[in-house]
Parts: C-alpha cells; sequence; structure tokens
C-alpha cells in the first residue's frame, strides 16, 4: 500500500511531465528553436529534439501512473537530472551567468524523494 507522499509526488510528477511534454510539442511546431549542451539547435534538429524529448517526457508521465514507483522516480530524477545540468550549461556558455531551470530542480527533488524515503525505511 502506498502511503500519501507517495501517491502525491507520483501525481505531481506525471503531471509535470505532461506539461512539460505539451510544451515541448508546441515549441516545435511554432518555434522550432532549443538549446541542447553546447550548442543552439534550429530548424529540422531542433524539431527532432523538441519532439523526442515531448515523447520522453510524455511516456514517463505515463509510466509514473503505473507500476513500481521507485524505479520510475529513478528515471524521472535521470531526465531532471539531466535538463537541469543541461539548463546550466546553457546559461553559463551563452548568457554568461550560471543558472538552472526551476521546474528541472523541482522535478528533480520530487524524483529523490521516494528514493530516499525508501532507503530510510530499510
Amino acid at each position: 500500500m502506498q502511503s500519501a507522499l507517495d501517491t502525491a509526488v507520483r501525481y505531481m510528477l506525471a503531471v509535470m511531465l505532461f506539461f512539460i511534454a505539451l510544451g515541448n510539442f508546441m515549441n516545435a511546431f511554432v518555434s522550432p528553436e532549443a538549446f541542447f549542451l553546447f550548442s543552439k539547435l534550429e530548424a529540422a534538429s531542433a524539431i527532432i529534439y523538441l519532439i523526442v524529448n515531448g515523447s520522453t517526457a510524455l511516456v514517463l508521465s505515463i509510466l509514473m501512473l503505473r507500476g513500481n514507483l521507485a524505479s520510475r522516480c529513478f528515471l524521472t530524477s535521470i531526465y531532471f537530472g539531466f535538463h537541469l545540468l543541461n539548463s546550466l550549461i546553457v546559461s553559463s556558455r551563452f548568457f554568461g551567468v550560471p543558472a538552472f531551470s526551476t521546474i528541472s530542480l523541482i522535478g528533480l527533488i520530487l524524483s529523490l524523494i521516494p528514493l530516499v524515503r525508501g532507503l530510510v525505511l530499510r
């Protein structure tokens, strides 16, 4: 049986990932431009990146609603950790100021809650 905390984390992550996917899909068709690590993507390469990123978020959103929470949170922590690192690299390289994505940080923290809780309860 899941605790209320596990259920809340599961649904918050699923909703966050759904809206991230929606934003990526809209961005791919409205203004195909994206930053990926040390490069700025435009046109076809940006569309491909945004669609793959949106599809990954959508699949993770669906997976959050099914199966073992710990394994799903491990996958989402990798996803949000990558995007947190990506935001730091892009902001430092292109804008000269290291800044992080708040959404990625919140997603990473939410993803780590069940993992840390599982370790503590062992």
